[in-house]
């Protein structure tokens, strides 16, 4: 028993001695293992602890490029550098404000409030996310960027990286056309927001660039990125590359926007420093070319006009924001489709299709024009102090722009007939081109509208005035170059467009823009002939527009306008289509407050006539575009 006793103990003390022995070899490996992170590896595991944050970061798709007809590039992207903070990590700061007052005293604007302003509208859209940047500038020059990255230290939270930003290439040139992009409004999100929108999206403002975004923003990525203690990236753990969106060829050709804006330009300082007269207040205009039997637009230019590029950047300086919103020369005013004139003499085409065809008058006709006329109530012809020009028939009646010609067939015809005729020619709504929306439709006056604006009916004298493109009715400067592109081609009215196709990052056609027809005249090719015959002599011996083209080969049928303007002085008209036998091409240019059409806007289009057939103006020189 007692042997039993002895050989029970011994083997619990064996026990007890590997147990123990087994305890010390796990504390010495434990030891061990803690020496050698410490020792060997420790800075190694200090950095990993220091570094044990991931972070999203959003890589901005690039937008699509913007191509002429011939595939030159008008609008593309490059890389900006931009700076951004990462909410989670500026609130791990013990003063968050004052990191980013300082990192404002670099860039050289208040970061507070603008930071402030994104959380709190992220908030209420229920999009804020702690880890996600928020961009604070973009495009940030080379010497601030420096600046920013010598004292990254003391910035936690703050990124750099680059993001592709619009590219304007021809700046001013075709602004109007493209539009630019900027930061979505709540306004904005809450029409886009089913399509994928959210706040901080870049989206487009104006013209085309709003009109097609969404084929144009493409498909935004984003980085994977591992942060240090302080935020600041350290090394990328994937990637999701951005995938473009696709680009927009355009009917639009550079060579002719570039030398029809120069033209403008050019005559709208020669006006303002006439030596007899100076138009002092000639400072805006636009200019319109379409191609007679398409629709298609080759040129749309509105002046004075902006550079797109200042949008780029996140803030614009007062200096720019001030001239943006001039209220006199409104800048960012597309007067070719928002500015609504009076006509003037280039409605009296439309009086004459409307007598002709309702058979108040033929070609043939006269009347005898002493510079007044005494039916209804006292007019005078322009003219009216050389004694009048006589008798005209249609042809001559256009040609001189025979105001007593027109005010007699407009009391024949009747207001009724007139406003007919002009609805057909698609005044008094927009064109439907394809920059809508915010496309202005002019205005047609009727006398249901007089009655029910006044309380008093259509009176006769407002007849006469409404012959000659006066009085209430108004037009965009568009809606002119298509109802002259229809007189042109016989008849056919097109809705305009710009974009003729749609194209893939891979080089694929996804849309196809084919020239759409929106109604054909019921008028008598005669009728078209006898007006075409009028707006080919306008530039021959005692046409209005003679004097400007007298020196051109090229074969040119067009019309002059003067539109009285109450606020001032009057606005200049232009519109004709060449060659004239075989048209091709309709010009139709405004110069606001220019005076007489055939002195401030007729040269306007003479020129760019000249450009868009150089082979045909061996008398005149016309310096290179530049382009």
């Amino acid at each position: 028993m007692q042997q039993k006793k002895q050989s029970l103990e011994r083997k619990l003390e064996k026990r007890l001695y590997i147990f123990t022995m087994a305890i010390f070899l796990v504390f010495a490996l434990l030891l061990g293992r803690l020496g050698y992170l410490q020792l060997v590896q420790g800075e190694e595991y200090e950095r990993l602890a220091a570094g044990n944050r991931i972070r999203i970061l959003p890589l901005q798709s690039p937008r699509g490029e913007v191509l002429d007809r011939n595939g030159r590039v008008l609008v593309a992207n490059r890389l900006a550098p931009t700076v951004s903070v990462i909410p989670m990590d500026l609130q791990e700061q013990e003063d968050p404000q004052a990191v980013l007052e300082r990192l404002g005293e670099l860039l050289g604007f208040d970061v507070v409030q603008q930071f402030q302003d994104t959380i709190e509208k992220k908030k209420a859209r229920k999009e804020f996310r702690l880890f996600e940047p928020i961009r604070v500038a973009t495009d940030v020059d080379i010497g601030t960027l420096t600046a920013i990255e010598e004292h990254l230290m003391e910035l936690p939270g703050i990124v750099i990286e680059e993001q592709p930003v619009r590219d304007y290439v021809m700046g001013e040139i075709g602004a109007h056309i493209f539009g630019y992009v900027r930061e979505i409004s709540r306004e904005e999100l809450e029409e886009w927001r089913d399509k994928g929108y959210r706040m901080g999206d870049l989206v487009g403002k104006t013209g085309l660039e709003r009109v097609f975004d969404q084929d144009l923003r493409g498909e935004a990525g984003g980085r994977r990125v591992e942060v240090d203690a302080v935020g600041h990236p350290i090394r990328d753990q994937g990637k999701k590359a951005p995938i473009k969106g696709n680009s927009l060829q355009l009917t639009i050709d550079v060579e002719i926007q570039a030398v029809a804006t120069r033209i403008l330009q050019e005559n709208l300082e020669r006006l303002q420093t006439l030596p007899y007269k100076p138009m002092v207040n000639a400072v805006a205009g636009a200019v319109v070319v379409l191609d007679v039997n398409s629709g298609a637009v080759r040129a749309l230019v509105s002046e004075p006009g902006y550079d797109p590029n200042i949008f780029v950047g996140e803030k614009l300086s007062d200096a720019q924001w001030q001239e943006l919103n001039d209220p006199i020369l409104k800048p960012q005013l597309n007067r070719v489709l928002r500015g609504e004139y009076p006509s003037g003499s280039t409605f009296k085409m439309i009086t004459a299709i409307a007598g002709l065809e309702k058979g108040i008058i033929t070609p043939e006709d006269t009347i005898n024009c002493t510079g007044f006329y005494w039916r209804v109530e006292p007019k005078r012809c322009w003219n009216w102090d050389r004694g009048g020009h006589g008798r005209v028939n249609l042809k001559r009646a256009i040609a001189e722009s025979c105001n007593i010609y027109f005010y007699d067939l407009g009391y024949r015809t009747g207001i009724q007939a007139l406003t007919e005729y002009a609805d057909l020619f698609g005044m008094g709504k927009p064109t439907g081109i394809d920059l809508h929306p915010g496309e202005k439709g002019g205005f047609l006056a009727t006398p249901e509208w007089r009655n029910e604006q006044f309380g008093e009916p259509w009176q006769p004298g407002e007849t006469l005035s409404a012959a000659i493109g006066q009085g209430f009715s108004t037009c965009t400067p568009l809606q002119m170059a298509n109802y002259v592109a229809m007189i042109a081609n016989g008849g056919i009215r097109y809705r305009p467009y710009l974009v003729d196709k749609v194209i893939s990052p891979e080089g694929e056609v996804v849309k196809d823009f084919a020239p759409e027809i929106l109604d054909r005249l019921a008028v008598a090719p005669e009728t078209l002939a006898s007006v075409r015959e009028g707006m080919g002599a306008v530039v021959e011996p005692r046409g209005t527009g003679y004097g400007t083209f007298a020196n051109s080969p090229l074969a040119v049928a067009g019309k002059t306008g003067t539109a009285e303007n109450p606020h001032g002085d009057s606005h200049g008209w232009f519109v004709g289509f060449a060659p004239a036998r075989e048209p091709e091409i309709v010009v139709a240019v405004l110069i606001e407050q220019g005076g007489g059409g055939s002195s401030a806007a007729a040269p306007v289009a003479r020129d760019i006539f000249a450009a868009i057939y150089p082979e045909s103006q061996q008398d005149l020189f016309l310096p290179d575009s530049g382009f």
